[in-house]
């Protein structure tokens, strides 16, 4: 139960996070669905942001965080319930897919 708590309070942290850029964030999705890098490059720069907000990670997105720390209930969790959402535009498995993607691009000091 514990583990589903702070699920829930991180969750919770990252759409406290995302009010403050909630119309940017509808606006640039709608435009990222309709093909624009530039947007799509936007929202996974707010993806970033937030999750360095909430964790103070460098340069991580929540999808890769919450894969590569999938081993605690809590980040299962949380990668279940993204790949769930993000399953329509994305298809299957899209946090290993974004945590494999970053490991292979960016590259930590």
């Amino acid at each position: 139960m514990l583990t589903v708590l702070k699920t829930l309070r991180t969750l919770v942290c990252y759409l406290l996070s995302g009010l403050l850029f909630i119309l940017p964030f509808t606006l640039l999705a709608l435009w990222a669905l309709l093909g624009s890098k530039w947007a799509f490059n936007s929202l996974y720069s707010l993806d970033v942001l937030i999750c360095s907000i909430c964790h103070g990670t460098h340069l991580e997105s929540i999808s890769a965080r919450s894969y590569r720390l999938r081993n605690d209930k809590r980040y299962l969790y949380q990668m279940l319930f993204i790949d769930l959402l993000a399953k329509p535009f994305d298809g299957a498995d899209h946090c290993e897919r974004a945590w494999r993607w970053e490991k292979s691009v960016i590259k930590h000091p």
